[in-house]
Protein backbone atom coordinates (compact mmCIF):
# COMPACT_ATOMS: atom_id res chain seq x y z
CA UNK A 1 0.00 0.00 0.00
CA UNK A 2 1.25 3.47 -0.84
CA UNK A 3 2.82 5.22 2.16
CA UNK A 4 1.14 8.50 1.22
CA UNK A 5 -2.24 6.80 1.34
CA UNK A 6 -1.45 5.37 4.81
CA UNK A 7 -0.46 8.82 6.09
CA UNK A 8 -3.59 10.30 4.57
CA UNK A 9 -5.77 7.63 6.18
CA UNK A 10 -4.19 8.13 9.61
CA UNK A 11 -4.63 11.89 9.30
CA UNK A 12 -8.31 11.47 8.48
CA UNK A 13 -8.74 9.09 11.44
CA UNK A 14 -7.11 11.53 13.87
CA UNK A 15 -9.20 14.42 12.57
CA UNK A 16 -12.33 12.31 12.87
CA UNK A 17 -11.56 11.41 16.49
CA UNK A 18 -10.89 15.06 17.30
CA UNK A 19 -14.20 16.07 15.73
CA UNK A 20 -16.08 13.44 17.74
CA UNK A 21 -14.24 14.53 20.86
CA UNK A 22 -15.31 18.11 20.28
CA UNK A 23 -18.92 16.93 20.25
CA UNK A 24 -18.74 14.64 23.31
CA UNK A 25 -16.46 16.63 25.62
CA UNK A 26 -19.09 19.19 26.70
CA UNK A 27 -21.44 16.35 27.63
CA UNK A 28 -18.80 14.60 29.72
CA UNK A 29 -18.02 17.87 31.47
CA UNK A 30 -21.68 18.48 32.07
CA UNK A 31 -22.09 15.08 33.71
CA UNK A 32 -19.02 15.65 35.94
CA UNK A 33 -20.29 19.07 37.00
CA UNK A 34 -23.69 17.60 37.80
CA UNK A 35 -22.07 14.93 39.96
CA UNK A 36 -20.20 17.63 41.91
CA UNK A 37 -23.43 19.54 42.53
CA UNK A 38 -25.15 16.38 43.77
CA UNK A 39 -22.27 15.82 46.20
CA UNK A 40 -22.69 19.34 47.65
CA UNK A 41 -26.40 18.74 48.25
CA UNK A 42 -25.70 15.48 50.07
CA UNK A 43 -23.11 17.20 52.29
CA UNK A 44 -25.56 19.94 53.29
CA UNK A 45 -28.21 17.33 54.11
CA UNK A 46 -25.74 15.45 56.29
CA UNK A 47 -24.89 18.70 58.05
CA UNK A 48 -28.56 19.27 58.89
CA UNK A 49 -28.74 15.79 60.42
CA UNK A 50 -25.57 16.50 62.38
CA UNK A 51 -27.12 19.71 63.78
CA UNK A 52 -30.10 17.73 65.04
CA UNK A 53 -27.79 15.20 66.72
CA UNK A 54 -25.74 17.98 68.36
CA UNK A 55 -28.94 19.59 69.62
CA UNK A 56 -30.09 16.29 71.09
CA UNK A 57 -26.74 15.76 72.86
CA UNK A 58 -26.79 19.30 74.23
CA UNK A 59 -23.76 20.42 72.27
CA UNK A 60 -25.87 23.24 70.74
CA UNK A 61 -28.67 25.22 72.36
CA UNK A 62 -31.90 25.89 70.50
CA UNK A 63 -30.89 29.36 69.30
CA UNK A 64 -27.53 28.21 67.92
CA UNK A 65 -29.14 25.18 66.28
CA UNK A 66 -31.75 27.42 64.62
CA UNK A 67 -29.11 29.79 63.24
CA UNK A 68 -27.03 26.86 61.95
CA UNK A 69 -30.06 25.18 60.38
CA UNK A 70 -31.00 28.44 58.66
CA UNK A 71 -27.53 28.93 57.17
CA UNK A 72 -27.22 25.31 56.02
CA UNK A 73 -30.75 25.37 54.57
CA UNK A 74 -29.90 28.53 52.63
CA UNK A 75 -26.82 26.87 51.15
CA UNK A 76 -28.80 23.70 50.42
CA UNK A 77 -31.52 25.70 48.67
CA UNK A 78 -28.92 27.53 46.56
CA UNK A 79 -27.16 24.30 45.59
CA UNK A 80 -30.46 22.61 44.73
CA UNK A 81 -31.57 25.58 42.61
CA UNK A 82 -28.29 25.56 40.69
CA UNK A 83 -28.46 21.82 40.22
CA UNK A 84 -32.00 22.01 38.85
CA UNK A 85 -31.02 24.76 36.41
CA UNK A 86 -28.09 22.77 35.01
CA UNK A 87 -29.43 19.28 35.37
CA UNK A 88 -30.83 17.51 32.37
CA UNK A 89 -31.77 14.18 33.96
CA UNK A 90 -33.30 11.93 31.31
CA UNK A 91 -32.93 14.55 28.56
CA UNK A 92 -29.18 14.62 29.25
CA UNK A 93 -29.00 10.88 28.72
CA UNK A 94 -31.00 11.30 25.54
CA UNK A 95 -28.67 14.06 24.33
CA UNK A 96 -25.71 11.86 25.00
CA UNK A 97 -27.27 9.00 23.04
CA UNK A 98 -28.04 11.33 20.19
CA UNK A 99 -24.50 12.71 20.32
CA UNK A 100 -22.99 9.22 20.12
CA UNK A 101 -25.31 8.38 17.22
CA UNK A 102 -24.42 11.57 15.37
CA UNK A 103 -20.72 11.00 15.98
CA UNK A 104 -20.93 7.48 14.57
CA UNK A 105 -22.97 8.74 11.62
CA UNK A 106 -20.44 11.51 11.03
CA UNK A 107 -17.50 9.14 10.89
CA UNK A 108 -19.33 6.55 8.81
CA UNK A 109 -20.92 9.08 6.47
CA UNK A 110 -17.74 11.01 5.74
CA UNK A 111 -15.85 7.77 5.20
CA UNK A 112 -18.43 6.44 2.74
CA UNK A 113 -18.70 9.79 0.97
CA UNK A 114 -14.96 10.02 0.47
CA UNK A 115 -14.84 6.40 -0.66
CA UNK A 116 -17.38 7.28 -3.35
CA UNK A 117 -16.16 10.73 -4.40
CA UNK A 118 -12.64 11.13 -3.09
CA UNK A 119 -9.33 10.53 -4.79
CA UNK A 120 -6.64 9.82 -2.23
CA UNK A 121 -3.20 10.72 -3.48
CA UNK A 122 -4.56 12.96 -6.23
CA UNK A 123 -2.22 15.92 -6.41
CA UNK A 124 -3.04 19.56 -6.89
CA UNK A 125 -3.77 20.41 -10.54
CA UNK A 126 -3.32 24.10 -11.46
CA UNK A 127 -5.84 25.69 -13.82
CA UNK A 128 -3.37 25.82 -16.71
CA UNK A 129 -2.65 22.12 -16.34
CA UNK A 130 -6.37 21.26 -16.15
CA UNK A 131 -6.95 23.20 -19.36
CA UNK A 132 -4.04 21.40 -21.04
CA UNK A 133 -5.44 18.03 -19.96
CA UNK A 134 -8.88 18.97 -21.28
CA UNK A 135 -7.45 20.10 -24.61
CA UNK A 136 -5.45 16.89 -24.94
CA UNK A 137 -8.57 14.86 -24.21
CA UNK A 138 -10.52 16.83 -26.80
CA UNK A 139 -7.79 16.34 -29.40
CA UNK A 140 -7.68 12.59 -28.82
CA UNK A 141 -11.38 11.85 -28.49
CA UNK A 142 -13.05 9.21 -30.71
CA UNK A 143 -13.92 10.01 -34.31
CA UNK A 144 -17.47 10.04 -35.65
CA UNK A 145 -17.23 6.50 -37.04
CA UNK A 146 -15.67 5.19 -33.82
CA UNK A 147 -18.49 6.75 -31.80
CA UNK A 148 -21.10 5.32 -34.15
CA UNK A 149 -19.51 1.89 -33.79
CA UNK A 150 -19.97 2.19 -30.02
CA UNK A 151 -23.69 2.80 -30.50
CA UNK A 152 -24.68 0.87 -33.64
CA UNK A 153 -27.97 1.93 -35.13
CA UNK A 154 -30.88 -0.37 -35.85
CA UNK A 155 -32.36 0.11 -39.32
CA UNK A 156 -35.85 1.38 -38.47
CA UNK A 157 -37.25 0.71 -41.94
CA UNK A 158 -38.90 -2.45 -40.65
CA UNK A 159 -40.81 -0.34 -38.09
CA UNK A 160 -41.86 2.39 -40.51
CA UNK A 161 -45.26 2.72 -42.11
CA UNK A 162 -45.51 0.51 -45.23
CA UNK A 163 -45.79 3.53 -47.51
CA UNK A 164 -42.75 5.20 -45.93
CA UNK A 165 -40.74 1.98 -46.08
CA UNK A 166 -41.58 1.60 -49.77
CA UNK A 167 -40.51 5.18 -50.52
CA UNK A 168 -37.30 4.71 -48.56
CA UNK A 169 -36.39 1.52 -50.40
CA UNK A 170 -36.94 3.27 -53.72
CA UNK A 171 -34.86 6.28 -52.63
CA UNK A 172 -31.98 4.09 -51.51
CA UNK A 173 -31.96 2.26 -54.81
CA UNK A 174 -32.25 5.47 -56.85
CA UNK A 175 -29.48 7.20 -54.91
CA UNK A 176 -26.99 4.46 -55.63
CA UNK A 177 -28.12 4.10 -59.24
CA UNK A 178 -27.68 7.86 -59.76
CA UNK A 179 -24.91 8.84 -57.34
CA UNK A 180 -24.67 12.39 -58.70
CA UNK A 181 -28.34 13.31 -58.25
CA UNK A 182 -28.30 15.92 -55.47
CA UNK A 183 -32.04 16.01 -54.87
CA UNK A 184 -32.20 12.24 -54.50
CA UNK A 185 -29.54 12.21 -51.78
CA UNK A 186 -31.10 15.22 -50.02
CA UNK A 187 -34.53 13.61 -49.95
CA UNK A 188 -33.03 10.31 -48.83
CA UNK A 189 -31.35 12.06 -45.88
CA UNK A 190 -34.66 13.60 -44.81
CA UNK A 191 -36.61 10.34 -45.01
CA UNK A 192 -33.90 8.36 -43.19
CA UNK A 193 -33.94 10.95 -40.40
CA UNK A 194 -37.74 10.92 -40.23
CA UNK A 195 -37.74 7.28 -39.10
CA UNK A 196 -34.75 7.67 -36.76
CA UNK A 197 -31.95 6.37 -38.99
CA UNK A 198 -29.64 9.25 -38.08
CA UNK A 199 -26.39 7.57 -39.04
CA UNK A 200 -27.74 6.68 -42.48
CA UNK A 201 -29.17 10.19 -42.76
CA UNK A 202 -25.73 11.62 -41.97
CA UNK A 203 -24.10 9.61 -44.77
CA UNK A 204 -26.75 10.78 -47.24
CA UNK A 205 -26.40 14.40 -46.12
CA UNK A 206 -22.61 14.23 -46.42
CA UNK A 207 -23.06 13.09 -50.01
CA UNK A 208 -25.56 15.89 -50.60
CA UNK A 209 -23.11 18.54 -49.37
CA UNK A 210 -20.31 17.10 -51.47
CA UNK A 211 -22.48 17.35 -54.58
CA UNK A 212 -23.71 20.87 -53.78
CA UNK A 213 -20.17 22.24 -53.78
CA UNK A 214 -20.08 26.02 -53.61
CA UNK A 215 -23.89 26.26 -53.43
CA UNK A 216 -24.09 24.57 -50.03
CA UNK A 217 -25.92 26.64 -47.40
CA UNK A 218 -25.70 26.99 -43.65
CA UNK A 219 -28.96 25.06 -43.33
CA UNK A 220 -27.35 22.12 -45.16
CA UNK A 221 -24.47 22.07 -42.69
CA UNK A 222 -26.76 22.44 -39.67
CA UNK A 223 -28.84 19.52 -40.90
CA UNK A 224 -25.71 17.37 -41.15
CA UNK A 225 -24.59 18.54 -37.72
CA UNK A 226 -27.91 17.44 -36.24
CA UNK A 227 -27.64 14.02 -37.84
CA UNK A 228 -24.05 13.50 -36.67
CA UNK A 229 -24.69 14.46 -33.04
CA UNK A 230 -28.03 12.71 -32.65
CA UNK A 231 -26.60 9.63 -34.37
CA UNK A 232 -24.02 9.30 -31.57
CA UNK A 233 -26.46 9.97 -28.73
CA UNK A 234 -25.38 13.58 -28.24
CA UNK A 235 -21.64 13.21 -28.73
CA UNK A 236 -19.84 16.02 -30.61
CA UNK A 237 -17.13 14.31 -32.65
CA UNK A 238 -14.10 15.93 -34.33
CA UNK A 239 -16.00 15.82 -37.62
CA UNK A 240 -18.97 17.60 -36.02
CA UNK A 241 -16.58 20.14 -34.53
CA UNK A 242 -15.13 20.89 -37.97
CA UNK A 243 -18.59 21.63 -39.33
CA UNK A 244 -19.40 23.79 -36.30
CA UNK A 245 -16.27 25.88 -36.83
CA UNK A 246 -17.05 26.24 -40.54
CA UNK A 247 -20.54 27.54 -39.79
CA UNK A 248 -19.28 30.02 -37.18
CA UNK A 249 -16.63 31.33 -39.54
CA UNK A 250 -19.35 32.30 -42.00
CA UNK A 251 -21.96 33.30 -39.40
CA UNK A 252 -20.73 33.99 -35.86
CA UNK A 253 -24.36 34.41 -34.73
CA UNK A 254 -25.53 30.94 -35.81
CA UNK A 255 -27.62 29.67 -32.90
CA UNK A 256 -27.24 25.95 -33.80
CA UNK A 257 -23.46 26.21 -34.21
CA UNK A 258 -23.08 28.19 -30.97
CA UNK A 259 -25.08 25.55 -29.13
CA UNK A 260 -23.03 22.65 -30.50
CA UNK A 261 -19.78 24.51 -29.75
CA UNK A 262 -20.90 24.84 -26.14
CA UNK A 263 -21.88 21.18 -26.02
CA UNK A 264 -18.44 20.22 -27.35
CA UNK A 265 -16.65 22.04 -24.54
CA UNK A 266 -19.11 20.88 -21.89
CA UNK A 267 -18.23 17.30 -22.86
CA UNK A 268 -14.50 18.00 -22.58
CA UNK A 269 -14.13 19.58 -19.12
CA UNK A 270 -14.22 23.20 -20.28
CA UNK A 271 -17.32 24.62 -18.59
CA UNK A 272 -15.87 28.12 -18.97
CA UNK A 273 -15.98 27.98 -22.76
CA UNK A 274 -19.28 26.11 -22.79
CA UNK A 275 -20.80 28.85 -20.65
CA UNK A 276 -19.62 31.59 -23.00
CA UNK A 277 -21.11 29.90 -26.07
CA UNK A 278 -24.42 29.06 -24.37
CA UNK A 279 -24.70 32.50 -22.83
CA UNK A 280 -24.48 33.93 -26.34
CA UNK A 281 -27.27 31.57 -27.38
CA UNK A 282 -29.68 32.34 -24.51
CA UNK A 283 -29.04 36.10 -24.56
CA UNK A 284 -28.82 36.72 -28.31
CA UNK A 285 -30.07 33.58 -30.06
CA UNK A 286 -33.41 32.71 -31.61
CA UNK A 287 -35.71 31.66 -28.76
CA UNK A 288 -38.01 29.80 -31.14
CA UNK A 289 -35.41 27.11 -31.88
CA UNK A 290 -34.70 23.86 -30.07
CA UNK A 291 -31.07 24.93 -29.73
CA UNK A 292 -32.05 27.89 -27.56
CA UNK A 293 -34.13 25.59 -25.36
CA UNK A 294 -31.27 23.07 -25.09
CA UNK A 295 -28.80 25.79 -24.11
CA UNK A 296 -31.24 27.33 -21.63
CA UNK A 297 -31.75 23.94 -20.01
CA UNK A 298 -28.04 23.22 -19.57
CA UNK A 299 -26.33 26.56 -18.96
CA UNK A 300 -27.09 26.53 -15.22
CA UNK A 301 -25.12 23.28 -14.85
CA UNK A 302 -21.92 24.65 -16.37
CA UNK A 303 -22.42 27.92 -14.48
CA UNK A 304 -22.58 25.94 -11.23
CA UNK A 305 -19.28 24.26 -12.12
CA UNK A 306 -17.81 27.75 -12.37
CA UNK A 307 -19.27 28.76 -9.02
CA UNK A 308 -21.85 31.04 -10.64
CA UNK A 309 -25.56 31.40 -10.02
CA UNK A 310 -26.70 32.28 -13.54
CA UNK A 311 -30.29 33.28 -14.22
CA UNK A 312 -31.77 33.28 -17.71
CA UNK A 313 -32.42 36.79 -19.03
CA UNK A 314 -35.96 38.06 -19.22
CA UNK A 315 -37.46 38.63 -22.64
CA UNK A 316 -37.93 42.39 -22.55
CA UNK A 317 -39.20 44.61 -25.30
CA UNK A 318 -41.41 43.60 -28.25
CA UNK A 319 -40.49 40.23 -29.75
CA UNK A 320 -41.01 39.12 -33.33
CA UNK A 321 -44.17 37.34 -32.18
CA UNK A 322 -45.43 40.59 -30.63
CA UNK A 323 -44.80 42.49 -33.83
CA UNK A 324 -46.55 39.84 -35.94
CA UNK A 325 -49.54 39.87 -33.58
CA UNK A 326 -49.74 43.63 -33.93
CA UNK A 327 -50.30 43.27 -37.68
CA UNK A 328 -53.73 41.70 -37.00
CA UNK A 329 -54.93 44.71 -34.99
CA UNK A 330 -56.56 47.87 -36.24
CA UNK A 331 -54.14 50.70 -37.06
CA UNK A 332 -55.04 52.56 -33.85
CA UNK A 333 -54.71 49.46 -31.65
CA UNK A 334 -51.48 48.46 -33.32
CA UNK A 335 -50.01 51.92 -32.84
CA UNK A 336 -50.99 51.96 -29.16
CA UNK A 337 -49.70 48.45 -28.48
CA UNK A 338 -46.32 48.93 -30.11
CA UNK A 339 -45.81 52.43 -28.74
CA UNK A 340 -46.29 51.16 -25.19
CA UNK A 341 -43.77 48.35 -25.57
CA UNK A 342 -41.31 50.46 -27.52
CA UNK A 343 -41.47 53.22 -24.93
CA UNK A 344 -40.65 50.79 -22.12
CA UNK A 345 -37.78 49.30 -24.09
CA UNK A 346 -36.36 52.70 -25.02
CA UNK A 347 -36.53 53.90 -21.41
CA UNK A 348 -34.74 50.83 -20.13
CA UNK A 349 -31.98 51.01 -22.74
CA UNK A 350 -31.49 54.70 -22.02
CA UNK A 351 -31.17 54.15 -18.26
CA UNK A 352 -29.65 50.67 -17.96
CA UNK A 353 -28.29 49.79 -21.37
CA UNK A 354 -28.70 46.28 -22.71
CA UNK A 355 -27.48 43.58 -25.10
CA UNK A 356 -27.33 44.25 -28.86
CA UNK A 357 -30.42 42.10 -29.38
CA UNK A 358 -32.51 44.63 -27.43
CA UNK A 359 -31.11 47.55 -29.44
CA UNK A 360 -31.97 45.67 -32.64
CA UNK A 361 -35.56 45.17 -31.40
CA UNK A 362 -35.85 48.88 -30.66
CA UNK A 363 -34.62 49.81 -34.16
CA UNK A 364 -37.09 47.38 -35.79
CA UNK A 365 -39.99 48.56 -33.64
CA UNK A 366 -39.37 52.24 -34.31
CA UNK A 367 -39.24 51.51 -38.04
CA UNK A 368 -42.63 49.78 -37.86
CA UNK A 369 -44.01 52.88 -36.15
CA UNK A 370 -42.72 54.95 -39.05
CA UNK A 371 -40.23 56.79 -36.86
CA UNK A 372 -37.32 56.24 -39.23
CA UNK A 373 -35.30 59.21 -38.03
CA UNK A 374 -35.53 58.08 -34.40
CA UNK A 375 -34.71 54.52 -35.42
CA UNK A 376 -31.65 55.74 -37.32
CA UNK A 377 -30.58 57.79 -34.28
CA UNK A 378 -30.89 54.71 -32.07
CA UNK A 379 -28.90 52.69 -34.60
CA UNK A 380 -26.10 55.27 -34.61
CA UNK A 381 -26.11 55.33 -30.81
CA UNK A 382 -25.86 51.53 -30.69
CA UNK A 383 -22.96 51.61 -33.15
CA UNK A 384 -21.16 54.05 -30.87
CA UNK A 385 -21.81 51.90 -27.80
CA UNK A 386 -20.80 48.60 -29.40
CA UNK A 387 -18.15 50.04 -31.70
CA UNK A 388 -15.42 47.66 -30.52
CA UNK A 389 -17.71 44.62 -30.61
CA UNK A 390 -18.05 43.72 -34.29
CA UNK A 391 -20.52 40.90 -33.64
CA UNK A 392 -22.81 43.18 -31.60
CA UNK A 393 -22.70 45.89 -34.27
CA UNK A 394 -23.64 43.32 -36.92
CA UNK A 395 -26.75 42.34 -34.95
CA UNK A 396 -28.00 45.94 -34.79
CA UNK A 397 -26.93 46.73 -38.36
CA UNK A 398 -28.87 43.74 -39.68
CA UNK A 399 -32.01 45.06 -37.98
CA UNK A 400 -31.44 48.47 -39.57
CA UNK A 401 -30.92 46.89 -42.98
CA UNK A 402 -34.08 44.78 -42.65
CA UNK A 403 -35.98 47.95 -41.76
CA UNK A 404 -34.62 49.72 -44.85
CA UNK A 405 -32.71 52.31 -42.82
CA UNK A 406 -29.27 51.45 -44.20
CA UNK A 407 -27.83 49.70 -47.22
Amino acid sequence: MNSEFIIFGLTCAVLGVLAVGAVLTPLWRGRAAQAAKDTDINIYRDQLLEVERDLARGVLDEAEAERTRTEISRRLLTADTNARADATGAPQKMSRAVAFTLAAALLTGTGLLYWELGAAGYGDVPRAERIAIAEERRANRPSQLEAEAESPEFDSISLAEPETAEILQALRAAAFERPDAVQGWAYLAQVEASIGNMQRAARAQERTIALLGDTVTEADYVRLLDFLVIGTQGYVSPEAETITVRILQNNPESTPALYYAGLLYAQNDRPDRAFNFWRNVVENGDKDTMYWNFAAGQISDVAAQLGMDYALPDQRGPTNADLEAAEDLSPEERQQMIQGMVGQLADRLASEGGPPQDWARLVSSLAILGEDETALTVFNEAEAIFGADIQAVQIVRRAAQDAGLTE
